[in-house]
Parts: C-alpha cells; structure tokens; sequence
C-alpha cells in the first residue's frame, strides 16, 4: 500500500499538475476523471507508446495520468529510457498536438550520447 500512495507524488501522477483536481476517486486516486471522449466524464489512464515507426516496433510503454503535463512527462521518460537501454534517440516525433507543447520541445534539447 505504501508503495502506491508514494507514486501519487511522482512526476506522472500526482505531482503531474500543481492543480488540485475536482474529483477524486476513492478507489483509485491516481485516476484522472477526464471527458476526452467527448461524452460523460469518468476516471481514467493514459496509455503511451513510444514506437520505431521504421521497423514498426513498440520500443517503450508508459501509463500515465489522461492530463497533458503527465503525457508530456511519459514521452519525455520513454525518449530517456529507450536512449539509455537500447541507444536509440528518435531524429523527429509524430505525435498528436499536445505534445507540441514548450515543455515537450525540451525532450529535444537533451543532446545525443
């Protein structure tokens, strides 16, 4: 129990956002009540993939909180671990636009090792 009240505090849950959200879920506070559906709200995760496009490959998995600073950081989490377990850093990233963000630009500015 303990371990999963500590991940409340990381980057990809809790501390994803300095917001305070409106609803919690008793039986699952690291879920993010989200209406990204565009339907009735309700409690959820992200699901993020990193993906050799080339090779069609999923090189890297991520669950996240469904709020953009979180994705952010789980793209930002999978660039670092696939360059530190496999040597692979992306020369360019599709994605959707919210990781067109300033925060996600600096994913690039890590340099290559």
């Amino acid at each position: 129990v303990q371990e999963y009240l500590d991940t409340l505090n990381d980057a990809a849950w809790g501390a994803a956002s300095e917001v305070k959200p409106k609803f919690v879920s008793r039986s699952d506070p690291a879920a993010q009540w989200t209406g990204a559906m565009k339907g009735h709200a309700f409690f959820a995760y992200a699901a993020n993939y990193l993906i050799d496009m080339d090779h069609a490959v999923i090189v890297d998995v991520e669950a996240s909180r469904a709020i953009r600073q979180a994705e952010v950081g789980a793209a930002r989490t999978m660039i670092d671990r696939a360059q530190d377990r496999f040597g692979l850093y992306p020369e360019r990233l599709a994605a959707d636009s919210a990781y067109g963000s300033a925060r996600c630009w600096l994913v690039g500015a890590r340099a290559r090792h």
